[in-house]
């Protein structure tokens, strides 16, 4: 498109070289700038907008399930498992027989989940056997072919303590 000539600008002849070079070079420094900032990210925002509030909320029940066997100790984290919390109270499950050391043990429970950042006030026992952890799935176990496979593609690499090592991420990586 033809730039209309009332729009064009005359330019002098007697021009600096020198002058136009810098010109033409803080342009060149100029260009691909945004001439805007762009908005700043709302996860920083929500960060401290939420910062406080979780502080006053305390652990949440999955966070209290993670570190449940550094709470109670080995011997209580295997036969029990925290259920819920809400309001401030504490929900428990707990085989029949051991309840009553469960109950026992209660003022101990509540402080040392309070000293793990916890909100909890009381503690309630349901009687009952906790859901046993999700069991983990068995690795498959390779085929000859695919052992083979593995021990030559690390037949020709380093000594036989990094084959060895490579030969065990291999069999592990055909696994999956």
């Amino acid at each position: 498109m033809a730039i209309p000539a009332r729009t064009r600008r005359a330019v002098p002849a007697d021009l600096d070289p020198a002058l136009e070079a810098r010109a033409a070079a803080l342009l060149e420094q100029r260009r691909g700038r945004a001439p805007i900032k762009p908005a700043p990210s709302a996860a920083h925002h929500a960060g401290a907008l939420l910062r406080p509030l979780l502080a006053k909320a305390g652990l949440g029940i999955t966070e209290l399930q993670r570190r449940w066997r550094e709470i109670v100790g080995e011997q209580i984290a295997k036969a029990t498992a925290p259920e819920k919390l809400a309001g401030g109270a504490l929900t428990i499950r707990a085989p029949s027989a051991i309840a009553p050391f469960v109950q026992h043990q209660a003022p101990l429970i509540l402080e040392r989940c309070q000293l793990a950042g916890a909100k909890v006030k009381t503690l309630v026992i349901r009687q009952g056997t906790p859901a046993p952890p999700p069991a983990k799935p068995r690795p498959r176990t390779l085929t000859p072919e695919e052992e083979e496979a593995v021990v030559r593609r690390v037949a020709n690499i380093g000594g036989p303590r990094l084959q060895a090592a490579l030969a065990r991420l291999g069999r592990a990586m055909s696994r999956r």
